[in-house]
C-alpha cells in the first residue's frame, strides 16, 4: 500500500472513529474482490438464504433436540449404519433375486392358506404336548425305524414273510374250527384249572430238584421196599388211582 493510500485510510479511520486495521482490512477486501466474486458470493448468500428459510419453514428445529440426543447417545451412526445397509441390499437386488423373493413369498402365502383350510391349528395343543413330553421323539425314531426296515426288506423276505403270514392265517382258521381245542380255551380260563396247572408245574419243579440232590438209586427188591414205605409214595399212588378214575370217567 502506497504512503499516500496509506494516510488516507489513517484519516478516514479517525473520522468514523474506526481503527485503523479495521479500515485498512475492508479497504484490502474491497481491491481484492472482483466482479466474478461478488456474483459468485451473491448467488452463494442467496442460496444459503434460501435454504435457511426452507428449513424455517419445514420445522426442522423442532427436531434437533432429538437430533442433539440421537448424536450424544450413538443413534445417529446406527441410523446411518442401517440407511447403509439398506442401500447395499437396494444395489446387490438383481431382477432375478427379485423375481425369486417375490416367488418365495407367494409360495409361503399358498402354504400358510393351505395350513389354515387345513384345520392343523386344531392339532397344535397335541404337538406342543408330544414335544413336551417327548414323545415326538419317540415317534420320529419309530419312523426311522420303520424307513429302515423298509429299506432293508428285500423281494425274498418279503415273499417268505408273506408265505409265513399266510400259513399262520391257515393255522389260525384250522384252530379256530377245532371244538377240542376251543373248549381247552374255555377250560384255560377257569380259575381252578389254573390253578391246577400252576400247582402241577410247581410240584414238577420241585421234583427236579429233589431228584437232582439225591443220590443215585441203589436198585433191588430192598429199595424198592424202602420205597413202597414210605407214606408220600402211598399219597403219590393214590392220587395216581384217582387220576386214572377221572380219566377213565371224562
Amino acid at each position: 500500500m502506497s504512503q499516500a493510500r496509506k494516510s488516507a485510510t489513517e484519516a478516514k479511520a479517525t473520522e468514523e472513529g474506526l481503527p485503523s486495521e479495521l479500515v485498512r482490512l475492508v479497504d484490502g477486501a474491497q481491491d481484492a474482490l472482483t466482479d466474478d466474486m461478488v456474483t459468485r458470493l451473491s448467488a452463494t448468500l442467496t442460496d444459503g438464504l434460501d435454504l435457511l428459510d426452507r428449513i424455517n419453514r419445514s420445522g426442522v428445529g423442532d427436531a434437533l433436540p432429538t437430533l442433539a440426543a440421537m448424536v450424544e447417545n450413538g443413534d445417529l451412526e446406527r441410523v446411518a449404519g442401517i440407511a447403509r445397509l439398506v442401500g447395499s441390499a437396494q444395489d446387490a437386488m438383481t431382477d432375478d433375486i427379485v423375481g425369486r423373493l417375490a416367488h418365495t413369498a407367494s409360495g409361503g402365502l399358498d402354504l400358510l392358506d393351505q395350513v389354515n383350510r387345513s384345520g392343523v391349528a386344531g392339532a397344535l395343543p397335541a404337538l406342543t404336548a408330544l414335544v413336551n413330553n417327548g414323545d415326538l421323539d419317540r415317534l420320529v425314531g419309530l419312523a426311522r425305524l420303520v424307513g429302515s426296515a423298509q429299506d432293508a426288506l428285500s423281494d425274498d423276505i418279503v415273499g417268505r414273510l408273506a408265505l409265513i403270514a399266510g400259513e399262520m392265517m391257515c393255522l389260525v382258521d384250522r384252530l379256530a374250527r377245532n371244538r377240542s381245542f376251543l373248549q381247552m380255551l374255555d377250560l384255560l380260563t377257569r380259575e381252578d384249572i389254573q390253578s391246577s396247572l400252576t400247582g402241577v408245574l410247581n410240584a414238577l419243579v420241585t421234583a427236579c430238584e429233589a431228584s437232582a440232590a439225591q443220590p443215585p438209586a441203589k436198585g433191588g427188591l430192598v429199595g424198592l421196599l424202602a420205597i413202597a414205605r414210605d407214606a408220600d409214595t402211598q399219597e403219590s399212588l393214590r392220587f395216581l388211582s384217582a387220576f386214572g378214575r377221572g380219566l377213565r370217567n371224562a
